[in-house]
């Protein structure tokens, strides 16, 4: 089956195309959207567009390339926050928040949009670089800054996405601290019930320790 300039498959001489490459992207990103804790499979894309899994494969050889090409379009997509504040402190704090709760839907997604290659990413990068530029920071370390503010986001995204709900690792800790040595059970023992709540302070920490660093790189400036 032949493939035209447009990425749609052409299904013979006089036999319209049942779908195409972008009708396969928008609806893995409804389907995400619409279950975001369901994994996202060949199989079920295919099924959204009506057709069998094979021939997806005619436009993504394997999964993680139609992972890729989902995680691009949700990025590209996604226009940029204009965070409130007076200073940017509460500007940069406003814009990690937004990001990480408009990146919880797409969890899957992002390992895949870390490794993107896509310049898919530059009205963020411009929107960040507005907000820090008026602390004078060199160019090399307003760069740094505005990298050290979306990776922190997208990676602290991932990590809550993957771990276990806290209640859960509480109550594994507690069937597991029965069987430790008396020292380390009275070390850890007081922690446990506090662990959902730290949990909860964790993100606005990583704030706290983000906007330092930048405040440190703008005095070194």
């Amino acid at each position: 089956m032949a493939q035209t300039a447009s990425g749609t498959a052409q299904r013979g001489r006089g036999r319209p195309p049942r779908f195409s490459h972008e009708q396969i992207i928008v609806a893995a990103v409804r389907l995400l959207e619409r279950e975001p804790g369901t994994e996202l499979t060949i199989k079920r894309v295919a099924e959204a567009v009506g057709s069998a899994p094979m021939a997806l494969y005619r436009y993504f050889p394997d999964r993680d390339t139609l992972l890729q090409a989902v995680a691009d379009r949700v990025i590209a997509d996604m226009e940029p926050s204009n965070p409130t504040g007076d200073t940017w402190q509460e500007q940069v704090r406003c814009w990690m928040h937004r990001a990480r709760e408009r990146l919880r839907p797409y969890s899957q997604l992002l390992p895949y949009m870390a490794a993107t290659q896509q310049p898919v990413g530059l009205r963020a990068l411009a929107k960040l670089a507005a907000i820090l530029r008026p602390l004078g920071l060199s160019e090399d370390n307003l760069a740094l800054a505005v990298i050290l503010i979306g990776s922190t986001t997208i990676g602290y995204a991932s990590y809550e996405t993957n771990r276990s709900p806290a209640e859960q690792v509480v109550a594994t800790m507690q069937q597991a601290l029965a069987l430790r040595p008396e020292e380390e059970r009275q070390a850890a023992e007081p922690l446990l019930p506090r662990l959902p709540a730290a949990y909860a302070r964790l993100y606005d920490v990583v704030l706290d320790q983000t906007i330092a660093s930048i405040q440190a790189l703008a005095a070194t400036s």
